[in-house]
């Protein structure tokens, strides 16, 4: 089974101390590779900075829909995780919570075309991460407290009106309350334990 793990920093796993990349048995999607054992591929394709609706500036291009089609062409898919929306909320933006749930939708709705005369992999939308605003993020962040915590409500009507699972991260999951935006240790293992019983309790009633 190939699940491939699509997000931004907290996918690909910068760590909030130091602002390296945690190792291969820390950050979530590759621990959840080793969890799941033999006969599973996680493909992890997390990019610092990656949006759902803007290119970020000085960032070159990080649009997710433009990286998401790459993966699916290069991999025959049974999961597709979704964990993005985060970069969304930087002040610069000015986007509402209502922005960044429709380019979601157009994200999901655009991988369903791919697969249009194809089985569709399942798909997994994680809500976007806790924001604490504090430190150095605080003011690039200003506002995006409040604003995470709508979004998890409208993924997960987004994801009832798209028929893909969702998993909140919010309670299981904070980030750093110093840093205020990427997942702990201890964050990344809650997710790989959540995502592991999500996945054995789907294959259970068969994909």
């Amino acid at each position: 089974m190939n699940i491939l793990c699509f997000g931004d920093s907290n996918t690909f796993g910068i760590s909030p101390v130091d602002g390296k990349r945690f190792a291969a048995d820390e950050r979530w999607p590759s621990l959840l590779g080793i969890k799941l054992g033999a006969g599973y591929q996680v493909i992890e394709a997390g990019q610092p900075n990656r949006t759902l609706v803007n290119d970020p500036p000085f960032s070159g291009d990080k649009l997710g829909i433009k990286y998401l089609e790459p993966y699916l062409a290069a991999y025959h898919l049974d999961v597709i995780v979704i964990q993005l929306g985060t970069n969304d909320l930087k002040r610069r933006f000015a986007l509402s919570v209502a922005d960044i749930a429709k380019a979601l939708e157009a994200l999901i709705s655009n991988i369903k075309k791919y697969y249009l005369h194809r089985d569709l992999p399942k798909i997994i939308i994680l809500s976007a991460a806790r924001v604490y605003e504090v430190g150095a993020y605080q003011s690039i962040y200003a506002g995006a407290a409040a604003k995470s915590n709508e979004l998890v409500k409208a993924f997960s009507e987004l994801c009832v009106k798209q028929q893909t699972l969702f998993l909140d991260i919010t309670a299981i999951a904070p980030p750093c309350q110093q840093e205020g935006i990427h997942l702990t240790l201890e964050s990344h293992r809650a997710i790989a334990e959540h995502l592991l019983e999500l996945l054995i309790n789907e294959k259970s009633h068969r994909f």
